[in-house]
């Protein structure tokens, strides 16, 4: 693409309508930084505000329906009592089949 004057033309036209704009300090720029970071903190703290705000509301109100249901309670049907344990099993003995012979044998003669 060759440059040529019709080219230039509008992109300098475009450049001096940009260059005509209010010119900005250091100051400036700071304060709308600062102004930027401060909405961002502001939000930040209302949104873990209504959390938590959120948070406590739903204890209290699960401990008012518990503590509702504990009033209305009625159970018609009581637990079973517990079974009664059963007897012991008596033991085997086994019998002694080990024969011991009495050490000192004493003759009679």
């Amino acid at each position: 693409m060759k440059l040529t004057i019709r080219n230039i033309i509008p992109v300098l036209i475009i450049l001096l309508f940009a260059a005509c704009k209010e010119r900005v300090t250091q100051e400036q720029l700071i304060a709308s930084a600062i102004e930027i970071k401060l909405s961002q903190w502001r939000e930040s703290q209302v949104k873990s505000c209504k959390e938590k705000a959120l948070a406590d509301a739903e204890k209290y109100v699960d401990s008012v329906l518990v503590a509702i249901s504990l009033e209305t309670k009625m159970d018609t049907i009581s637990k079973p009592d517990k079974p009664a344990k059963p007897i012991k099993p008596p033991f085997k003995e086994k019998p002694d089949s080990v024969i011991v012979d009495k050490i000192y044998k004493k003759d009679r003669d």
